[in-house]
């Protein structure tokens, strides 16, 4: 399964000197599932960068990567649409947090005035036989990733530990409301499909309205709603 994010920032000048580099990517595993993820980004040496925009975008459903707090909850989605079916909720946080971690650590690497655009490529890469969520994520970084990044000489394999959020609770979830929905309700934001005219939709107390079965898969690893971080109660 292959979850990628383009991310284009800037138009440049036809006088602009513009070059790709490829970056050198890197590894993490939970329970058995491996994920794969390395980037490409595209520069400019010239100091008269038009710009388009004073963020990095990334078209829907993903959004602004520059605000940390959004960039949690549209990475969140895009690992539930593509492997829900396959991985364990725990799990898919885990490779979202090691996701984020390698977009964060790419874009630390370039001043926002010469980046025009860059592309994430990760891939997930699933047992037949899955294993137990154990809420570990370990990270496996080869030298060659290690010296781009960090300016160290070796292999670095170490273990992190799920702090990651709660999920809500079973009452808090039960007491949600079904609703029909109405021609503003184009699409389910979670699964990213568009809704039938005057269908029934789970909504959250903020008002947020989305397919039934994807919002309570959703609440099963996070209490907050997918649009605005509204918070139900967790479970204890």
């Amino acid at each position: 399964m292959d979850p990628a994010a383009s991310v284009n920032s800037r138009r440049i000048n036809a006088d602009a000197s513009v070059s790709s580099r490829e970056i050198p990517g890197w590894v993490a595993d939970t329970a058995g599932v491996t994920l794969r993820i390395k980037a490409r980004v595209t520069i400019s040496s010239s100091d008269h960068v038009t710009t388009e925009c004073a963020h990095f975008t990334i078209p829907q459903p993903y959004c602004h990567i520059s605000h940390r707090p959004t960039w949690e909850e549209q990475t969140e989605q895009m690992f539930f649409h593509v492997a829900v079916n396959h991985v364990s909720p725990a799990d898919l946080d885990l490779l979202a947090q090691a996701f984020r971690r390698y977009t964060y650590t790419v874009f630390d690497r370039f001043p926002i005035t010469e980046l025009v655009s860059t592309e994430f490529f990760s891939i997930i890469e699933i047992p037949v036989t899955p294993s137990p969520s154990t809420g570990r994520l370990r990270y496996l970084i080869p030298r060659e990733a290690n010296e781009y990044f960090f300016g160290g000489d070796q292999d670095i394999n170490f273990v992190q530990f799920n702090k990651g959020p709660r999920p809500a609770s079973t009452a808090a979830v039960v007491g949600l409301q079904m609703v029909t929905t109405t021609a503003e309700d184009t699409s389910c934001s979670i699964c990213l499909d568009d809704f039938e005219v005057m269908t029934q939709a789970l909504a959250m107390p903020c008002g947020h309205s989305f397919h039934e079965v994807c919002l309570k898969e959703w609440l099963r690893r996070r209490n907050s709603c997918p649009l605005c971080r509204f918070s139900l109660p967790t479970a204890e």
